[in-house]
């Protein structure tokens, strides 16, 4: 009889559920009542699940509960111990928000906080609600929650196109997934409509509006749909997996979701629609960047916009990468082939371009280039103003010295060449022998400056030098001869083509010089850390090598085995002193670095945890535990760009398996 061998994918599968299990023992467990719109009763239902767990004698205490003024909500607050407030100081306004380090301190067995996709005052630890909430899972506390079916990031377009309200107040797809218990506060929407017309919801005036706009009864029939159906995949993906865990079944799609993402006003909604994409598929999902000499040169507006759709990919779960390279179908296509991508999702916007046919020729040549690969094109119908990454800003702020000085260079070359050519001409050589002439005085300018309107520029100028020093009758603009108007033609177009090329070849040698310096920086440090034989020398090189990367001043915390920060290592990057950097030192940035320790996630500038800081704090990590934290000084409080975070992450992920390997800590 065939001996019955279990399969390697399913024993993995099940490995990695065990090890999941066994690491949530310990955490705390999350029921979140879900509603499809104000008034549900969410909050109600929730103080009533309280009431019933402390019957049963568990440690029940209120962390936050919205006052929402409703008689009913508020009778059931009595009886239930709370935690006082935080109140936080917003330009000259006292607040309410949820006091994080009381709950931490009080630890009770159940805690309720309600509004989950809150967004805290600046000032708090964390910039949202729900990242308080995961801080007290972490640390055993269970929570129950609230939240509405249009606060999910990944439904945000689709609501918004129901409602006509674009929601600013999101949670990630992946913290309503991880509830361990979600209960949808369901009612009919005759009922919602009629609770509102009796002033149990809210006010009269503001009820009014609220009848009129969102409440009415067919967007209240469409967001309950939503989250009744969003409710059923949670469930669904759920049974998959166990599923996939039995003997008899193994599940496996092995779909690759791939959309591109763009600082496009349109952008958001092609990643969202490409996260439910990859969502119904169970596939994974990346966002990729192309990086081209425009994004480069852009003006913060449009890299600010680039970095919020970047972070919006990530929240959804997607895996971030950047690639370098002046072709845009062929950097989407060649990294799809590499990574095994099953799907690319690419955005449409409307609006009239001057060059209608780019999208066609984008989308023949992806399917050219990888003709196996489904492409799909998510439309935005909304009126936009073409997208165009530019360099506006700039231009606004008066930087036209740079402008005038590019177009005095290509103003000299040209009348070098004009001086030449007269040289020639008294020389007795060839018309043929000026005209090579002029094209070389138009290579050498796309040389000197790179933008396109020089390349016309110098083209129109050699044509007008040709005709002027080197055309019958000499010294004038006129031309008799019929054959003068073809050679002008030519000229201007053979130059306008070749300071074309000369440019994009220029741009190509800067996108591969930067791509084979980050290369050689990472194989250097792979190198280098191979002959490190003290601890020490380890987090030296790492620094080194960060700084390098960054030319930024950078810190590391080694960090023991229980999790304490040792003594600051401190690497001012050149220009700067040890005094200056000290203020990275300070009780409260040790704090957030200690934080990021016992977390093992990124906290500090630039990130939603601790935001105020003066740096970015990174743990440095094996699979196992943080080795150290690297806290790297943004001086003007700009995030560190995707490519480089990228590289900087590998560092510190070799630099903490050799610790690992080489120095395991005892």
């Amino acid at each position: 009889m065939e001996e019955m061998r279990p399969d390697s994918e399913q024993l993995l599968k099940r490995i990695q559920y065990e090890e999941k299990r066994e690491q949530e023992k310990n955490r705390g467990k999350m029921k979140v009542f879900l509603g499809y719109a104000a008034g549900t009763g969410k909050t109600y239902a929730m103080l009533e699940a309280a009431h019933e767990a402390e019957k049963s004698g568990i440690d029940v205490v209120a962390g936050y509960i919205e006052p929402h003024n409703r008689p009913d909500t508020e009778a059931l607050r009595e009886g239930l111990e709370e935690i006082p407030p935080l109140m936080v100081d917003y330009k000259g306004i006292q607040l309410r928000e949820f006091d994080l380090d009381a709950a931490l301190k009080r630890r009770p067995q159940l805690l309720l906080v309600d509004e989950l996709a809150h967004t805290n005052v600046r000032g708090c630890r964390n910039e949202k609600r729900y990242q308080d909430v995961m801080e007290l899972l972490q640390a055993g506390i269970s929570v129950y929650s609230t939240v509405n079916i249009q606060h999910l990031e990944s439904l945000n377009d689709l609501v918004g196109s129901i409602t006509g309200i674009q929601v600013r107040e999101r949670i990630p797809d992946y913290v309503f997934d991880q509830a361990d218990q979600v209960e949808v506060i369901d009612i009919e929407p005759d009922d919602l409509i009629r609770r509102m017309k009796e002033g149990k919801i809210y006010g009269e005036s503001q009820a009014e509006r609220a009848l009129s706009n969102f409440f009415r009864r067919e967007k209240l029939v469409a967001l309950r749909e939503i989250a009744l159906r969003r409710t059923a995949d949670r469930v669904s993906r759920m049974a998959e997996e166990e599923r996939s865990l039995s003997d008899n079944q193994d599940y496996h799609t092995g779909e690759h979701i791939l959309v591109c993402i763009t600082a496009a006003p349109s952008s958001a909604k092609v990643i969202r629609t490409a996260a439910r994409l990859a969502d119904a598929f169970r596939g994974r999902l990346t966002g990729l960047v192309v990086e081209t000499a425009k994004i480069r040169e852009a003006d913060e507006k449009t890299k600010a916009a680039l970095r919020e759709n970047m972070e919006i990919a990530k929240v959804l779960g997607a895996r971030v990468v950047t690639v370098c390279g002046s072709d845009v179908a062929s950097q989407i296509a060649q990294y799809a082939r590499i990574s095994n991508v099953s799907k690319i999702v690419l955005g449409r916007t409307n609006h009239l371009t001057i060059r209608p046919m780019y999208r066609s020729e984008l989308l023949e040549k992806l399917t050219y280039l990888a003709p196996n690969i489904d492409v799909y094109i998510i439309p935005d119908m909304r009126q936009t103003k073409r997208y165009h990454p530019s360099q506006m800003e700039k231009r606004k702020k008066g930087d036209w010295r740079k402008t005038v000085l590019d177009l005095s260079l290509i103003t000299a070359v040209m009348a070098a060449a004009a001086f030449l050519s007269l040289a020639f001409l008294k020389l007795g050589l060839s018309g043929t022998d000026q005209i090579i002439l002029y094209l070389l005085g138009v290579l050498i300018s796309s040389y000197i400056a790179d933008r396109k309107i020089y390349s016309l520029y110098s083209a129109l100028l050699s044509v007008v030098l040709y005709n002027f020093f080197c055309i019958e009758p000499l010294y004038s603009l006129k031309a008799y001869d019929r054959g003068d108007s073809v050679t002008f033609i030519l000229l201007f177009f053979s130059g306008f083509f070749a300071a074309a090329m000369t440019r994009k070849l220029k741009q190509q040698n800067v996108e591969s010089a930067k791509i084979a310096y980050r290369t050689g920086l990472l194989l250097e440090n792979s190198q280098r850390l191979r002959r490190c034989r003290r601890e020490k020398e380890v987090w030296a090189l790492t620094a080194a090598q960060a700084g390098k990367l960054l030319n930024l001043s950078v810190l590391i915390y080694p960090v023991d085995k229980k999790g304490r920060l040792g003594t600051a290592m401190v690497f001012p990057r050149p220009g700067m002193s040890e005094e200056e950097f000290s203020v990275c030192l300070s009780t409260r940035e040790k704090g957030v670095a200690q934080w990021t320790a016992a977390n093992g996630h990124r906290a500090g500038a630039s990130t939603h945890t601790l935001p105020d800081s003066l740096a970015l704090y990174l743990p440095i990590q094996d699979e196992d535990q943080v080795k150290g934290v690297m806290g790297i000084y943004l001086e003007e409080r700009r995030p560190i760009a995707e490519f480089e975070y990228n590289l900087l992450t590998a560092m510190l992920s070799e630099a903490a398996v050799k610790l690992k390997d080489t120095f395991p800590q005892e």
